[in-house]
């Protein structure tokens, strides 16, 4: 086993690219002004919660707390699964036992149970077998359980395990009782995991299994930005869709290869520049940053000395004013905007009142409209952006419901996990109608998914509170799927909170709260609305 939370399978033939660049790494950091290079291979570098991974995130924290299921995140290689499973590892209490591993090739059930053996630090004999680990991870917690202490186990690459190991680590899970505070298990394997865990079938451990989708175009653009952002880049956006499009499509979903394209194209830049003979070749010489406020410096400098060279003070004044954003300082350097900074430096004390005016234009505009001296026009940076309604959102609050709902004035988001009444909506079950009456902004609770309408049937007949659980469809690779939830909240923390009020066996599996608007998504899309 090997405890390197990296995933080898996310960095296919990328080793020696990134070892040997065809240019020196520091050329680009020292231009950019960067802190340090922001495509390295560094599983610790900050955490991108774009692209669904910090709401996967939130939910595998609440379900390692509260629920007693098998959690498994499965995905693509080189969709970033590694880096969710070290963020995981790293989002619970100190005095929490985290056991983080990562499989490898050919392991078998003595490794990996050994392994999680060692970390928690168990007595187990030299070559113990698979029942004696068992029994020793089983009794830990319990122990754990006693101690209210969280006692998880993180396994990467998990498609690298065989059929016994999988079927001994479903074994731990086996017994567990309604508090869920026991052993829990997170995989991170390939998308195939999941036909080898229903094959299991195994009715007393639910399994839990989430979708890790590659980024989209727009959310590799964010995160490349995101990442140049985390390297103490200070200037303008250097990534677009447009240039990333390309990268994008030739990465196929794996990240290290969008590094790669980035950092080539970084380092070609730093290339031109040098090789250009251009005017500004020299600008490689110091950081963009340096170099902007250096100019900045010259012209405060230079302004004071024609306006006010009889005195010292406007200097040091200009001085302390040199923090301000570049954006700023560089258009104070044009003839339009002299006069007022100069204005500025005489007066500083007047000059904040006229700023809140100027950021408050409604409440100013009754005190000061002179129509015999207007006011000059505000500069780029004062003018004060006027917020404009959002338009996405009204269709959502406006949208009549099914014929059968209430409006949204008449009918409050509820607290209670009652069901509405349906509409009738022609080839569209009634469950489904009343989901997509209630709002989109609304949460409710998910408390199973299975690959069968049978086994949904019976789960909800089996259920105490059956006239309250809605169930609706939609597909999951492909495939069909249907998914069972209950009640109706304004908001995921009184979501939260209703999950206390459920039956024993409905706590047991897990549930976490959904918003109401991707629901609709998932019917929508099936039924073809």
């Amino acid at each position: 086993m090997n405890t390197d939370p990296t995933d080898s399978s996310e960095h296919d033939n990328l080793a020696g690219q990134s070892a040997a660049p065809e240019f020196p790494v520091a050329d680009y950091r020292q231009y950019y002004g960067l802190s340090e290079d922001p495509f390295r291979d560094d599983p610790e570098f900050a955490f991108f919660g774009g692209g669904g991974r910090r709401a996967l995130l939130e939910q595998l924290q609440h379900l390692c707390q509260f629920s007693a299921s098998l959690l498994a995140v499965l995905g693509k290689p080189g969709v970033g699964k590694s880096r969710v499973a070290l963020e995981l590892a790293n989002s619970f209490q100190f005095d929490d036992d985290i056991c983080l591993l990562t499989a490898e090739p050919g392991a078998g059930a003595e490794a990996v149970l050994g392994q999680m053996a060692r970390h928690f630090a168990l007595s187990v004999d030299d070559n113990p077998s698979v029942g004696r680990l068992l029994a020793a991870l089983r009794h830990f917690a319990q122990i754990a359980d006693e101690e209210d202490r969280l006692a998880l186990t993180i396994i990467d690459d998990a498609h690298h395990l065989d059929e016994k190991t999988l079927g001994a680590l479903i074994s731990l899970l086996q017994g567990q009782d309604s508090t869920g505070r026991r052993l829990h298990i997170v995989l991170f394997a390939d998308s195939e995991m999941v036909t080898r865990l229903d094959q299991f079938n195994m009715h007393d451990v639910l399994i839990h299994d989430f979708d890790l989708a590659p980024l989209s175009l727009e959310e590799a653009t964010d995160y490349l930005n995101f990442r140049m952002e985390m390297a103490d880049y200070m200037g303008p956006e250097l990534f677009t869709e447009e240039k990333v499009e390309p990268w994008w499509r030739r990465a196929e979903g794996r990240i290290p290869r969008l590094h790669e394209q980035a950092r080539r194209w970084l380092l070609e830049s730093v290339s031109a520049r040098a090789s250009s003979g251009r005017p500004g070749e020299r600008r490689n010489a110091l950081p963009l940053v340096h170099i902007v406020v250096i100019a900045v410096l010259l012209g405060v400098l230079l302004m004071v000395f024609i306006y006010q060279g009889d005195s010292g003070a406007p200097e040091r004044e200009s001085t302390t004013r040199l923090p301000e954003s570049r954006e700023t300082q560089t258009l104070t350097l044009s003839p339009s905007n002299e006069a007022s900074n100069r204005t500025e430096l005489e007066s500083s004390a007047e000059s904040e009142p006229a700023a809140e005016t100027v950021q408050t234009p409604e409440s100013a505009a009754p005190e000061r409209a002179l129509p015999e001296s207007p006011s000059p026009e505000p500069s780029v940076e004062e003018r004060p952006e006027i917020p404009q309604p959002d338009e996405a959102s009204e269709p959502e609050e406006t949208s009549a419901p099914a014929a059968g709902a209430k409006t949204p004035t008449e009918q409050p988001p509820s607290e209670e996990p009652a069901v509405a009444q349906a509409s009738s909506l022609p080839d569209i079950p009634e469950d489904e109608q009343v989901l997509l009456s209630w709002r989109a902004s609304e949460y409710t609770l998910q408390l199973l998914g299975a690959s069968s309408r049978a086994s949904v049937d019976r789960y909800i007949e089996a259920q105490p509170n059956r006239q309250q659980l809605l169930s609706f469809e939609t597909l999951r690779q492909g495939k069909p799927w249907f998914v069972v939830v209950t009640g109706r909240y304004s908001s995921t923390e009184s979501a939260r909170e209703a999950i206390n009020d459920l039956p024993e066996d409905q706590r047991k599996a897990g549930p976490w709260p959904r918003r109401l608007g991707e629901l609709h998504g998932e019917i929508r899309e099936l039924r073809g609305l």
